[in-house]
């Protein structure tokens, strides 16, 4: 069987959408598909030769360019040349483009949608509002994020399909990394997470700084890139600079999570976030922010806890609990293990992602 994939741009492996866009066309080769995949525009990763098959830049500018339709057209006549029917898309300019232009060419089009809309501005609305009779199908890695696509772009429940993320079912190294720094403190909690404002990397140190006030031993691991500048000071004004460890942007994240006692993510937004998913994975229980898909993941009291975002002592309580009991956390921890094994599958995503795929081709049942 044949799938053409088209993103508005790919720039590493490791980020979330990235990350699952490799699993599926690995999988899919793996299967004995033919994935032609393409892009919008290279980054230096799409001219490396490392992904699993030839990327494709198709050199195509912005929406109000009219050279940008006529490139997308004339691609999707040169996938339909080739025996292609069905092209699933990524990212913003793809999903707005590629429905209407590829249909013209006498294709299907699959969109995806991976989080909570916060690039949605009233121009894009207003393109995906019209554009939107032409797609196929929409791949929505959370029902929260479902939700936000079905209100905003209204696009009927009917074309909507939740389908998680996949994971590999392969253990975690146990060997941990070459860390700068002496693993002292009883606790450690930690953080995967960009130093970016969404994701309230404030919130924590500031949580932290109050379990250290209360004489609760406790060190943070903050894993992300991004300039730490600003959160070294704060880290510094509230005076726990010396247990905060800024250990920047990892290739593996795992080997640095297995350090963590307490995992915590505690963002703005959330459409399904692969750092919980690591960190459940890892064994480790989870404190998180109670938005988007991350409720799917946690289930309060069960495999970790959820507080409302900027709820800041609330998240110092959790912790608290969690630093106090370590029965609790192994406990939680393993829960949390065995859910995600079986609940995000590599395989189930897969499988489902196919079993979509079929029903779209020509002549197949409605």
């Amino acid at each position: 069987m044949k799938l053409s994939i088209i993103m508005d741009q790919y720039n590493n492996p490791y980020a979330g959408t990235e990350s699952q866009v490799l699993k599926l066309v690995a999988g899919l080769v793996e299967r004995g598909w033919e994935v032609r995949f393409a892009v919008f525009r290279g980054t230096k990763y799409t001219r490396n030769g490392e992904f699993p098959v030839a990327i494709e830049e198709l050199d195509i500018g912005s929406l109000s360019n009219p050279g940008s339709w006529v490139k997308t057209y004339s691609y999707g006549r040169h996938l339909k040349k080739n025996g292609f029917d069905l092209v699933h898309v990524f990212f913003n300019d793809a999903s707005v483009l590629c429905p209407p232009a590829m249909s013209l060419a006498g294709l299907k089009t699959v969109i995806s949608r991976r989080d909570m809309g916060f690039w949605y501005n009233k121009k894009y609305l207003q393109a995906l509002r019209l554009t939107k009779r032409f797609v196929a199908a929409v791949v929505c890695n959370s029902q929260a994020v479902a939700n936000i696509t079905a209100s905003s772009e209204g696009i009927p429940a009917r074309k909507i399909k939740v389908i998680y993320n996949g994971y590999p079912a392969t253990k975690i190294q146990k060997n941990g990394p070459n860390a700068e720094y002496k693993k002292s403190d009883p606790v450690v909690i930690g953080v995967v997470a960009n130093l970016r404002p969404i994701k309230r990397i404030e919130d924590l140190i500031k949580a932290v700084a109050k379990l250290r006030k209360a004489g609760l031993r406790s060190s943070l691991n903050i894993v992300g890139g991004g300039d730490p500048t600003h959160y070294v000071q704060l880290a510094d004004e509230l005076g726990i600079r010396d247990c905060t460890h800024f250990l920047g942007s990892q290739a593996e994240p795992e080997k640095f999570i297995k350090d963590f006692d307490v995992a915590v993510l505690c963002s703005e937004t959330e459409g399904f976030s692969n750092a919980i998913i690591e960190y459940i994975r890892c064994g480790k229980p989870v404190v998180c922010t109670r938005t988007g898909g991350n409720p799917e993941i946690v289930q309060h009291g069960e495999n970790g806890y959820l507080v409302d975002v900027g709820d800041v002592s609330a998240l110092a309580e959790m912790l608290k609990k969690l630093i106090e009991n370590p029965e609790l956390r192994e406990r939680m921890g393993r829960r949390g293990a065995v859910d995600v094994a079986e609940r995000y599958n590599l395989n189930t995503m897969l499988d489902q992602h196919i079993s979509l795929y079929k029903t779209l081709r020509p002549g197949a049942p409605q």
